[in-house]
């Protein structure tokens, strides 16, 4: 049983699969009113398979703001993954899937969306990746007009405040557009 195997079975459990961009299969399904993607990993080894499928939760809103303030595309992205290590399996089969499906619904049940959002929100502005991004979105969600104001200032008098060099002052004034009209 391979990654595409993985997202059939779970297509047939109800969640929507597709490929990313390098082509990875990538599930989501709604929780609750939470939004939850697996990232399904099979690795084959000569005794046993290793099987993970990388849960995480979000909310629309989330992901919505998050693509505004980039000012392009739509799509997924994270407030809280898990980070638990791959199961280690002696064989691999669909009620596995099943299991490991039912598994990740439970954890995304038990997650705080507004705790994964604060510590956004309390994330440096030097953060790597794409952090500095969620970290916006997470204070333009909480209204945090001030905070964001003060960064606009900074960029403008030319102090980055560390902030990655993706990280646009058009990005910081979408920001603080979504911050105001979540007040």
């Amino acid at each position: 049983m391979k990654e595409k195997d993985v997202a059939s079975v779970l297509t047939e459990l109800g969640w929507v699969c597709s490929k990313d961009e390098v082509g990875d299969y990538f599930c989501v399904t709604d929780v609750d009113g939470v939004k939850v993607q697996v990232i399904p990993s099979v690795k084959k080894r000569s005794d046993h398979f290793r099987v993970s499928l990388m849960p995480s939760v979000s909310t629309k809103e989330f992901s919505e703001t998050v693509a505004f303030v980039w000012g392009e595309g739509s799509g997924y992205s994270p407030v809280i993954v898990s980070n638990e290590p791959p199961e280690k399996l002696p064989e691999f089969s669909s009620d596995d899937v099943l299991r490991m499906s039912e598994k990740a619904m439970s954890w995304a049940r038990s997650q705080n969306i507004e705790s994964g959002l604060m510590v956004y929100r309390s994330l440096p502005t030097d953060s790597k990746g794409a952090m500095p991004l969620r970290h916006l979105a997470a204070l333009a969600i909480a209204g945090d007009v001030e905070r964001l104001n003060g960064y606009k200032k900074s960029f403008e008098m030319g102090d980055r405040l560390g902030f990655v060099p993706c990280i646009t002052d058009g990005m910081i004034d979408r920001a603080v557009l979504k911050a105001k009209l979540a007040k």
